[in-house]
């Protein structure tokens, strides 16, 4: 092999390096996420200049494939051109037919320059391109910038091309990508190697507490301690004196018609400014009523709009369900916020250690109820451990009553009235009894 062979092979891996630059700018911008491109943007003037080339899949895609194409079409043609020639006293010499050698050196020289193009034109380029791709892009970016205003009038053409058959063929011209589904972003967040554990589960809290309904997350109103309308004040506060609630509904003829609310300060006009017919329904507040299957998110921005305090939770016949405030909403999010009026254990002893047994009350969500004991008991068609275990039984629970649910032990301890108050939670030995 000649000196002028050698200085041909060496022209055509200069043309398949070239392709590979091209291959790495491409993959290093596509693979850019938005937190990157806005801290391009914030580098000044070149940066903000890169990212627009970013935000323009048009005009780089188009470059780049000029480029790709440009440089493979040059190593193919002039290493069949030039080199294939060369190696054809070779292949005689070995005893290929001289009809056949000819073909036979351009088609091995042809394999030879497509594997070189995958491994150092595609292959290695766009795996470091990834790895390193907001770098890459302050490097390559502005030689591809420039190269693109070269090429401008064939990219336009490429680009006007491009556009014309996407409508074609009933696509979005104007769409850079699809846009993601909420389950590949929680996917993603789940499966990020860098994010520690707390932010992780907040940010999986946000996710399930967006696709929880208020009938998931209200006070319901067997709970609820609302005021009648015609009470006086001095009634209302011997009524609240002992309550750990600062707000109350208030009521007309029945629960379910409720036609405001008032906060406790609203009890506590002095003597000297009320008059004796001062009722609590003279004091009442507008209360905002929102339906039970709307969901968390939605809820809360509707209360923050309307700078409200809590709602009322109206079922789909328009009677009360109960009542939801926006701590409850934001304690989704963010899990328990305990005051000095709340009762119960330190969440921080929420989690049950194995082998004990954990006492909650039958008012408990049935997914938080699945969180604090570390076993899926969720069912879409009841929202409290209290309704699970009626569920299971088939009738109205008694104290006593036990039930297994996913290889949890469910034990009624007390009722009130029709409703399960307290239940023990303790884990099954063994697979569950039938």
């Amino acid at each position: 092999m000649d000196s002028q062979t050698l200085v041909n092979l060496l022209l055509v891996m200069v043309f398949v390096l070239v392709g590979g630059v091209f291959a790495a700018t491409e993959m290093a911008i596509v693979t850019l996420r938005e937190g990157q491109v806005r801290a391009l943007e914030e580098g000044g003037e070149r940066g903000q200049r890169l990212a627009g080339l970013v935000r323009n899949p048009n005009q780089f895609l188009s470059a780049v494939q000029i480029g790709v194409t440009v440089a493979g079409f040059f190593s193919s043609a002039y290493g069949g051109s030039t080199i294939a020639p060369d190696l054809v006293p070779g292949l005689v010499a070995v005893g290929v037919p001289e009809a056949a050698a000819a073909t036979l050196a351009l088609v091995a020289m042809t394999l030879l320059i497509a594997y070189l193009s995958l491994v150092f034109g595609e292959l290695v380029p766009k795996r470091l391109a990834m790895q390193n791709n907001l770098a890459f892009t302050r490097v390559l970016g502005r030689p591809l910038q420039l190269f693109a205003t070269v090429v401008r009038p064939v990219i336009w053409l490429l680009s006007a091309s491009t556009n014309a058959v996407v409508r074609l063929v009933g696509g979005n011209s104007s769409a850079s990508e699809e846009e993601m589904t909420p389950e590949e972003i929680r996917d993603l967040i789940e499966g990020h190697q860098g994010l520690r554990p707390y932010p992780r589960r907040i940010l999986t809290d946000v996710f399930r507490a967006g696709e929880r309904s208020l009938t998931r997350v209200m006070r319901p109103r067997t709970d609820v301690q609302f005021l009648e309308a015609d009470l006086t004040l001095d009634q209302a506060l011997e009524h609240v004196r002992d309550l750990p609630h600062s707000r109350f509904p208030v009521t007309g003829t029945d629960v379910d018609d409720v036609v405001g609310f008032v906060h406790i300060r609203d009890l506590l006009l002095p003597p000297s400014t009320r008059e004796d017919t001062t009722r609590v329904r003279d004091l009442a507040r507008t209360i905002l009523a929102l339906p039970d299957s709307l969901e968390v998110l939605p809820a809360l921005s509707r209360l923050r709009s309307e700078q409200q305090p809590l709602a009322l939770v109206v079922d789909e016949y328009g009677g009360t369900s109960g009542l939801v405030t926006t701590e409850d909403l934001v304690e989704e999010f963010v899990g328990e916020i305990y005051d000095e009026h709340d009762t119960g254990s330190d969440p921080e002893d929420a989690t049950r250690r194995s082998g004990e047994s954990l006492v909650v009350d039958g008012s408990l969500n049935v997914e938080e109820l699945s969180d604090l004991i570390g076993a899926d008991v969720s069912d879409e068609d009841v929202d409290t451990a209290g309704g699970l275990v009626m569920s299971r039984l088939g009738r109205l629970a008694r104290a006593g009553d036990v039930v297994e649910v996913a290889g949890q032990r469910l034990e009624v301890l007390s009722v009130d009235g029709r409703r399960v108050a307290r239940l023990r939670v303790t884990a099954v030995e063994g697979p569950p009894r039938p």
